[in-house]
């Protein structure tokens, strides 16, 4: 079977080295803001090479290449594709989808308890607009999701990076990295 691809179609399947959220392909393949991809990610879907890994998720949609995907970015010479195993990839895409999120699960140093204080310190590194109040507020909704946890001493409250959330970074840091081809 012969398949026809648009122009951007072939370049969204270049960047698909890895499950990615619509805003990464976006980046990546050089397109405004404004720009629709997501009639593209359809038509890609529509043509059994790209899936949602997170079917039911508002926010935080991500994707993967199918089979015929695989092949065919092969078959491009675009390399090889990742997607790790046995992740919880809802989780994952609710957190890589939020810039907040994100810097601030970067910002966290495992099995190290933090203050809110530090932690936004070090997350301003990443997302330099990141206010005390998003800090603290992204910091509960962190813990209801069990990737934080938060413990008190000496009257101070403490953060820390629970194993689930050292996953999700972990994972997060795999997916970042740039892909050898």
């Amino acid at each position: 079977m012969k398949i026809s691809l648009s122009k951007r179609q072939r370049a969204v399947l270049e960047v698909m080295s890895k499950p990615k959220i619509p805003a990464e392909i976006r980046d990546q393949i050089g397109l405004q803001k404004g720009n629709n991809l997501s009639s593209t990610i359809k038509e890609l879907v529509g043509m059994d090479l790209l899936y949602c890994l997170t079917p039911k998720a508002r926010l935080g949609k991500l994707y993967g290449l199918t089979k015929n995907g695989i092949n065919l970015r092969k078959k491009l010479g675009f390399g090889d594709y990742h997607e790790p195993k046995g992740i919880d990839w809802k989780l994952y895409g609710w957190v890589v989808c939020g810039k907040q999120r994100k810097a601030i699960l970067r910002a966290m140093i495992p099995d190290v308890p933090m203050s809110l204080r530090t932690i936004r310190e070090r997350a301003l590194q990443y997302n330099p607009r990141l206010s005390r109040t998003n800090t603290n507020d992204v910091l509960q909704l962190l813990r209801k999701k069990r990737i934080t946890k938060q413990t008190i001493k000496d009257n101070n409250i403490f953060h820390k990076i629970t194993k689930i959330g050292q996953e999700i970074e972990a994972i997060h840091v795999i997916l970042r990295a740039p892909v050898e081809i």
